[in-house]
């Protein structure tokens, strides 16, 4: 059971160290962080509210907000003052007037039956009829229950003045007044809601008419006994009716415009109010808002998914292990991070520049202009879509990239300052025009975004350095630090191996000058000329350009002789690594030899003691093979070098034979199978080598009263030496296969040399 714990913990471990799930980890952490930082910063600000207190805020609306609950009351009071859908009833009318008519009748019936009772009756006392009075009543009494049927209710003593007090003219005017009056407004609109209006009306007719007092009274009991409306209310056409006034009514939606008050310092918060601040997710109250994470967080995947096909498809090279895609998740979190902290005081004060500069001058111009576009829009939600802002961003990011692009002196990048502060101004004086801004808003937007460019540049000066020696990272600033004299490996070289700091010199010219034609990194390739010696220090008189007398190799077998040459490509390695010298610098010290035969040490053998039993692989460097293009470069540049110098004839004809011999032996030997150079690149370094040499050897007229010895080494005009010498060796050309710990070196070397020691003595 242990064993097979052991054995997941192992396969976790070794699943880690893969560069695929490293840098899924990584690029998971960046997206989480820039979602976490997005979506706080692009959060608007929350208030404790309460409706129906009084507001202690100045609160503008972030973006267009549709008050509904004011939408809605609006909608609702347009609905309810639609009138009602009326239905005419054509046979109200009729049956009104009939029934005015019938009451009229009545009362005349009455007063005539009063009449034929008093004509039938004997006269006496001055004409007073005999029996008149209970006639009379009984009359009354008939006209108040035919009235009562009708639905007229009188009193007995107003049915005694119909019948018996009331004139002829007196009730021709009362029939006439309450027949034109019903008449007239039975012709009008007569409903429930304006029935009492409508009686009121005829009461009015009456009250101003000369008619008694009593008749007056009785036209207004007949109004109100007989009238109804003409008209009904249809209950469902009305309601379609009201409910199109509401439907049309709430596309006319109540809008608080961008940028306006929503609410102001010591305004009353009313509901609508309240919702429209919960609907903003403005009040403290509201909760996390789940649908604007997911919205931001949407948006981050989109843009992280862009960002990543890019580099995969583009700068696949450019980010070939977790170190470069920390680096670049390290820049992005902290543009963001500037953003959260600096947009409230300006959105054009967020330092949106650092970014591309950083990226271009730190791994690649093409990545650093993506970057910039994809960062802009992340950064421009944290502005809560602030127009000015993302022109900014992306017109003065771009070009504040394209600027810093192969700078090589921290005096460019301050110049670099003032340029992108010059373009991030005429940015806004193009927005101000555009928008009609007032001079003043123009001037001091200007003055912002000039002062963000600056600032930006010296922020990216100041950090430059930091992300250098923390990611490794080569740029050129660092490598004219490195190709500095006074850098303290190259000095202790000058010092302890002079003779190869001179040819270490010569190479990093003839370097320079084949990569520049061949559109490669020129000051990479210098500066990695530089140093591919610095193994040397280790043991610098067992090197020809070292020795001012004794060659320790003569007193050395050639297998002992191999290990010393070819050792120190990785003594080189560890030397560069302990004085923090940047990985790029440190392949070109490991590959250029490659794995080519020190062939001088390797026929030596041959013609030895061991004759046959020698083999190839034991005179061989370790490698590996140049992996660059700089690489290889100076690997043919460092061979060209000692064989021309060691060279008796030094022609151009002559210089151009060994160039060329020698960059076909590496071709041949396929020293040059994993650096990517074509023939034509090998053509152009080629001719770039003979034309730095044709400058340095040229002739020159001789003084006539100097007379110079040539004095010549004659282990350099072997023809084995001059053949395959090297920069190591003027007698020996580097190369070889054998791979041999520094420690087993250091000890057989010690050995031979107490061995040769004792032989002496």
């Amino acid at each position: 059971m242990k064993a097979v714990n052991r054995k997941s913990r192992k396969n976790v471990l070794s699943g880690f160290k893969n560069k695929a799930i490293q840098r899924f980890i990584i690029g998971l952490i960046t997206v989480l962080a820039a979602v976490v930082i997005v979506e706080n910063g692009a959060a608007p600000k929350k208030y404790r509210l309460e409706a129906g207190e009084s507001s202690k805020y100045d609160i503008t609306a972030p973006r267009d907000i549709v008050n509904v609950m004011l939408t809605e009351k609006l909608a609702e009071e347009a609905a309810a003052n639609v009138p009602p859908v009326m239905v005419r009833l054509d046979d109200v009318p009729i049956d009104i007037i009939n029934a005015v008519n019938e009451c009229l009748d009545l009362i005349e019936s009455a007063r005539q039956k009063m009449d034929s009772w008093s004509e039938r009756s004997p006269v006496m006392n001055g004409g007073t009829a005999y029996g008149a009075d209970g006639q009379g009543e009984e009359a009354a009494d008939y006209l108040m229950v035919k009235m009562n049927e009708l639905g007229i209710r009188i009193s007995a003593e107003q049915a005694d003045y119909l019948v018996r007090s009331a004139t002829d003219e007196e009730m021709d005017r009362f029939e006439t007044l309450l027949i034109s009056t019903v008449s007239e407004v039975m012709k009008s609109e007569v409903n429930e809601d304006n029935l009492s209006e409508k009686t009121e009306y005829i009461r009015n007719v009456f009250r101003i008419s000369d008619l008694p007092q009593e008749l007056k009274d009785m036209g207004a009991i007949t109004a109100d006994a007989l009238l109804r409306p003409n008209c009904v209310i249809d209950e469902e056409a009305t309601r379609m009716a009201r409910n199109e006034t509401y439907e049309a009514a709430l596309e006319n939606k109540q809008i608080i415009p961008e940028g306006t008050r929503i609410i102001s310092y010591g305004d009353i918060v009313t509901d609508d109010k309240l919702q429209v601040l919960r609907e903003l997710n403005l009040l403290e109250t509201a909760g996390f808002d789940y649908r604007f994470a997911a919205g931001i967080l949407a948006v981050v995947l989109a843009l992280s998914f862009i960002l990543i096909q890019y580099i995969r498809i583009f700068c696949s090279n450019v980010m070939p292990g977790a170190k470069e895609t920390v680096l670049l998740c390290v820049i992005i979190l902290l543009t963001l991070l500037s953003a959260w902290f600096l947009e409230p005081v300006s959105p054009l004060l967020i330092p949106v520049f650092i970014a591309p500069m950083l990226i271009t001058i730190l791994l690649d111009l093409r990545l650093g202009i993506m970057v910039n576009v994809l960062l802009s829009f992340a950064v421009w939600l944290i502005t809560k879509g602030d127009q000015q802002f993302i022109y900014i961003a992306i017109i003065g990011g771009t070009a504040s990239a394209f600027i810093v692009n192969g700078a090589n002196q921290r005096s460019r990048l301050s110049i670099s300052g003032l340029a992108i502060a010059l373009i991030n101004s005429l940015v806004v004086v193009c927005m101000g025009l555009m928008y009609k801004s007032d001079l003043r808003t123009i001037a001091y937007n200007s003055a912002l975004v000039s002062v963000n460019g600056l600032l930006s540049t010296i922020f990216t000066i100041g950090v430059l350095p930091i992300f250098e020696s923390i990611f490794n990272i080569i740029t050129p600033l660092k490598l004219l630090e490195l190709a500095n004299p006074n850098q303290p490996l190259m000095k202790r070289l000058l010092l302890e191996a002079p003779g190869t700091y001179h040819h270490s010199l010569m190479v990093g010219n003839l370097a320079e000058a084949a990569a520049e034609s061949i559109k490669a990194n020129a000051l990479l390739a210098r500066v990695g000329a530089y140093y591919h010696d610095v193994g040397k220090l280790k043991r610098p008189g067992f090197f020809k350009e070292n020795q001012l007398s004794e060659n320790p190799h003569e007193r050395m077998t050639p297998n002992l002789s191999t290990m010393v040459i070819t050792a120190h490509t990785a003594d080189g390695a560890e030397i560069a690594e302990k004085y923090k010298v940047p990985r790029a610098v440190r392949d070109i010290i490991e590959q250029h030899h490659g794995t080519t035969l020190v062939a001088y040490f390797f026929h030596k053998a041959k013609n030895g003691n061991q004759g046959e039993n020698v083999r190839e692989e034991d005179y061989r460097y370790p490698g590996p093979k140049p992996a660059t293009k700089e690489a290889a470069v100076v690997m043919l540049a460092d061979s060209v070098e000692a064989a021309v110098r060691s060279a008796a004839e030094k022609t151009e004809g002559k210089i151009e034979t060994i160039v060329r011999n020698i960059i076909k032996d590496k071709l041949d030997d396929g020293q040059l199978d994993l650096c990517d150079l074509t023939l034509r690149d090998l053509d152009l370094i080629a001719k770039s080598f003979i034309h730095i040499f044709g400058g340095y050897f040229h002739e020159r007229e001789e003084y006539p009263e100097v007379k110079v010895r040539k004095q010549v080494d004659k282990s350099e005009w072997d023809p084995a030496v001059q053949r395959f010498s090297g920069a190591e060796n003027g007698a020996a050309q580097d190369d070889s296969d054998a791979r041999m710990k520094q420690r087993e070196t250091d000890t057989r070397i010690t050995r031979e040399a107490e061995k040769v020691g004792n032989q002496k003595a």
